[in-house]
């Protein structure tokens, strides 16, 4: 928006800000969040006061408008100690005119701005009564977080103004308020700096009310984000008075059968969740230029559309994606405790957030509620609320959809749009479950509606997985301050994840786990969790795109927040390191690409299905379907239609190792899409050490299918079970295996101290993915792959880990671990330890039963019993 007839002064800048009990002052910016600016206030909830001071000199005739952008939460503000005025709400802008409280001169400003109190009293609504987004994750961004303006402005000007567009019509409605005194109101939409029509505005008192028609507009679409210039003056007169710009644009939006349609196109969507904070966590950018080069990157990247996560965003955002040509879905912020009145001042929020953001063509979808927080769907009163809200916000939006719940389980939807809902899968720990949910999801199954009889689906809703995604530690160095210090922000993902997002202690828990040996290095550890990220993302967007019946998706998430780490970019806004590649998964054509196996011996040809996926857009005519083993072509066809699946027999290099085969789809001259996996080969030899004794049948099958010899008389015993005889092998000085593949395999054995318990994986490992990684030195150096297991490994992992090995009284050779998020929930999966006067190694791989399945399992084996037979 610009102004026109307003001689406008920023106060940004510096400012001082008056803590409670403090007789000093800090110096702090604005527009800004003033709990990350004064270190440990992080997660603040007090009330603190901004002041400055204003030289003016007054003008005859002319009014002094206080224009604020946002403030969370509530402002009180004072000119030369008289009360102005108060605003409630972090979200909308507001204004107070201050022309008589002002002087000739110095003046001073105050603002003193109050955060909700964590917990309500009969007096006041607590803090998660408050529609305030992802404030209780991410610490209380509390502050004057957008511009504030001084405005000189003539005494008959506009306070208010919603501009609606209408394709079909090419109609722009008009409706706003105004100081009294207007006998005129005009409207003049302009293209380019050329006026394109105009019309004369209806004056009802204080009311302005119309609209204005062109014929055939210029659509703004993805690749033409066409706009117009709404112009409303005031007049009195016959004089204009005021005057008021608007970008605006005439697009249609539309869902129908199950499919998206943009300007009457069918459209897939491909999204990405955007919390829009921003480094420090700031709820808005200090560089517009470089946020918008930010959101180029990411169109870049392919995707179409962006989901602004339960928040409204500084509005330069929407102006951004407007003139980018890229599509937002936008939410009302989010509450977490119901009462009637939270929910009404919830419903009339987004009212009125409509009424300021509407005009933005870029903007096609609202959301309701996420994950039903912040209401009880089991109660009937609340899912009648939340239908009758749709019902409302389905008129109050209209030309655009809406959703009423993002849903994701055990929540569901009552009346949407859209049939969207949220899976999070660890790749690979869970790689078959996320195949089988999605696949159950795109079946258009019961459980994403209402289970209580009050369910309105169509059927032709389109189906979204509106959020899945994985994690990848940020470098996450650069956070720490001058002297070493971690972030504030470490301890807030203490409450998240099991723990598992807690950063504190990062880098000692980073050496005491033994990962700086295991790894070499930080930076070499980061590089593969990067890279595993690109491997479960790329895996699961093509996973989605096989389905037909799926419409659109949107991973979680462009960049990370403090302690979430899931962003394709860090928290500074730097691409994670295999992000680029990721774009080849995400574009308007994509390739699949299936090993039947993720590991072989060595000679073997692999068997693939390889899927040329259908894009609206249809394919170039020349396309052709690529297949690479190791960077080098090993065969080419074409590929005849939009949907195209070949099951094909790739040959590998014999080498023992880790290949990559990819699949690319070509046309037009470019590279259009690419899937990749990495593929273990492994050697189908003999054990080449000594004989191995056998604790039981179980055992000695698998030692025979591995080419071990079995000897009575030898040192070192296999056994599925710490028994009484593998106790007495180990009291004598011998070396025992234990293949720990239930959870009693240990017996009684380690439980005095220092003790040790097999228990089952720690965390949920889908939001934040477990992590298993495997050190390949010593006994394990042949073992093909990174240190971070990958797919070719998901039928070893087991269901139990050790606690308790190591430990500060129980010394242990560590060779395979786990661990989720910022390194916590370690525990061992293979772990050599003295115990009487000889040593047992323990592993929950599923060495024994993958061997069949899985010819990496046949590596691992050998590996194990090395290990077991030297550490």
């Amino acid at each position: 928006m610009s102004t026109a007839h307003r001689a406008a002064v920023s106060l940004d800048g510096a400012w001082l800000l008056h803590l409670p009990g403090e007789s000093e002052t800090h110096q702090v910016s604005v527009p800004g969040t003033w709990t990350t600016q004064v270190p440990g206030h992080g997660d603040s909830h007090e009330t603190v006061r901004f002041q400055r001071a204003l030289e003016l000199h007054k003008q005859a005739g002319r009014r002094l408008v206080l224009c604020f952008g946002a403030v969370n939460h509530t402002a009180l503000v004072r000119v030369n100690g008289n009360e102005i005025g108060t605003h409630i709400g972090a979200w909308e802008p507001f204004e107070f005119d201050i022309t008589d409280a002002v002087v000739d001169g110095t003046n001073t400003l105050e603002v003193t701005v109050s955060y909700p109190p964590r917990y309500g009293s009969a007096d006041e609504a607590g803090f998660l009564e408050h529609p305030l987004g992802k404030q209780s994750w991410y610490g209380t961004t509390a502050g004057i977080w957008q511009s504030v303006t001084l405005e000189e402005r003539h005494p008959v000007h506009l306070l208010s103004l919603a501009v609606r567009t209408d394709a079909a019509s090419g109609e722009v409605t008009i409706a706003g308020s105004a100081t009294a005194g207007a006998d005129a109101a005009r409207v003049r939409l302009l293209r380019d700096g050329t006026v394109v029509t105009a019309a004369a505005l209806g004056v009802q008192g204080t009311d302005i009310a119309g609209s204005v028609t062109v014929e055939n507009p210029e659509l703004w679409d993805l690749d033409h984000p066409n706009l117009y210039t709404v112009e409303v003056s005031l007049e009195q007169a016959g004089e204009i008075t005021d005057q008021i710009t608007r970008e605006s644009g005439f697009r249609s939006f539309r869902a129908d059968a199950g499919r998206f349609f943009l300007n009457d196109r069918e459209i897939y969507l491909r999204a990405v969740l955007d919390q829009d904070y921003h480094p420090d966590a700031t709820l808005a950018p200090e560089d517009f230029a470089a946020w918008e080069d930010m959101l180029r990157q990411t169109k870049a990247l392919g995707f179409n559309m962006l989901r602004v996560h339960i928040k409204r965003p500084d509005p330069r955002y929407y102006e951004i994606a407007d003139r980018l040509g890229i599509l937002v879905w936008t939410e009302l912020p989010s509450w977490m405790t119901w009462t009637p009145e939270t929910a009404a001042d919830g419903h009339a929020l987004l009212r009125r957030l409509i009424d300021l953001d509407a005009h933005h063509p870029s903007i096609v979808i609202w959301t309701i509620m996420n994950e039903s927080w912040g209401i009880d769907l089991a109660s009937a009163t609340q899912r009648t609320w939340l239908r009758e809200v749709f019902d409302d916000i389905e008129q109050y939006a209209a030309g655009s959809l809406v959703v009423d719940n993002s849903a994701c389980e055990p929540n569901f939807h009552v009346r949407t749009h859209i049939d969207d809902f949220h899976v999070y899968r660890g790749i690979p720990e869970s790689r078959a479950l996320w195949d089988e949910k999605i696949a159950d999801f795109a079946a258009r199954p019961d459980w994403t509606f209402s289970p209580h009889g009050d369910a309105e689906r169509t059927g032709a809703e389109p189906l979204v997985l509106s959020e899945f995604g994985n994690w990848a530690l940020p470098h996450a160095l650069d956070q720490y301050d001058a002297d070493g210090a971690e972030p504030w922000w470490f301890a807030l993902g203490a409450d998240w994840a099991f723990g598992a997002a807690e950063g504190t202690g990062l880098m000692p828990r980073f050496r005491s786990l033994g990962l700086e040996e295991a790894f070499g290095s930080w930076e070499e550890l980061v590089r593969q969790l990067h890279h595993a990220q690109l491997v479960a993302n790329r895996y699961q967007t093509t996973s989605i795109r096989l389905h037909d019946d799926i419409s659109g998706y949107v991973l979680t998430q462009l960049s990370d927040v403090q302690w979430e780490a899931n962003g394709l970019f860090d928290m500074n806004r730097r691409p994670k390191q295999y992000t680029a590649e990721f774009a080849l998964a995400n574009g308007e054509h994509a390739v699949a690409l299936r090993p039947q196996t993720y590991s072989l011996y060595a000679g073997a040809e692999l068997p693939v299905m390889v899927t040329s996926l259908p894009s609206p857009a249809g394919l170039p005519e020349d396309a052709v379907i690529r297949v690479r083993v190791d960077g080098e072509t090993a065969l080419e066809y074409a590929v005849p239609g939009d949907r195209e699946e070949r099951m094909l027999n790739i040959p590998v290099p014999a080498a023992v190792g880790q290949h990559r085969v990819e699949a690319e789809l070509h046309g037009g001259g470019a590279l259009l899409a690419r899937d990749a996996a990495d593929i273990l080969v492994v050697a189908d030899t003999a054990w080449t050490g000594g004989a191995v004794r056998a604790g039981d049948e179980a055992t000695a099958q698998w030692l025979s299918a591995l080419g071990v010899p079995v000897d009575v008389e030898a040192d070192l015993l296999v056994s599925l079970s710490f028994t009484a005889e593998a106790q007495q092998h180990a009291r004598s000085g011998g070396r025992v295996l234990v293949l720990a593949e239930t959870q009693d395999a240990l017996g009684s054995a380690f439980d005095y101290l220092p003790s040790a318990r097999l228990a089952l994986r720690a965390g949920d490992g889908d939001w934040v993915p477990r992590t298993e990684w495997l050190d390949r030195r010593g006994a394990f150096a042949e073992v093909p792959g990174d240190t971070i297991l990958g797919i070719a490994f998901e039928d070893l992992l087991g269901e139990f880990v050790i606690s308790g090995i190591p430990g500060p009284l129980r010394a242990a050779i560590v060779h395979s671990a786990i661990f989720s998020g910022w390194l916590r929930g370690a525990a061992t999966s293979t772990a050599t330890v003295r115990w009487s006067e000889g040593s047992v190694t323990i592993s929950t791989l599923r060495v024994r039963t993958a061997l069949e399945k899985a010819p990496i399992a046949r590596a691992v084996g050998h590996a194990l019993l090395r290990a077991a037979a030297t550490s």
